[in-house]
């Protein structure tokens, strides 16, 4: 199993609350319908507290079965024209991550 992380900055001037809920309410969903199948979970976390200087508005966690199957979803999914969330972002760092359990 493998991670994609994004972490995600929002442009300024945008209202912090109206995009949350475009972001959980319309686009994770067409978003994960755009992942299947290979996606196997899908989590949005938002920032509420930062502990240093910071401007990331949230992260978005998926989970895949490879790097292949991850990247094959991710270019298809990332294809498509932006939506109103996808306009609101200022910089989204794209990763993909292996993880050990310590």
């Amino acid at each position: 199993m493998v991670k994609f992380i994004a972490i995600i900055r929002i442009k300024p001037g945008f209202d912090l609350e109206e995009t949350w809920q475009l972001w959980t309410k319309e686009h994770a969903p067409v978003s994960k319908k755009g992942l299947l199948p290979e996606v196997r979970k899908y989590t949005l976390h938002r920032v509420v507290k930062t502990l240093t200087d910071s401007d990331v508005f949230g992260v978005a966690e998926m989970v895949f079965d490879d790097v292949a199957s991850a990247e094959r979803a991710m270019k298809r999914n990332l294809a498509k024209p932006p939506d109103e969330f996808r306009k609101r972002i200022a910089k989204a760092d794209r990763l993909i991550l292996e993880g050990v359990d310590i």
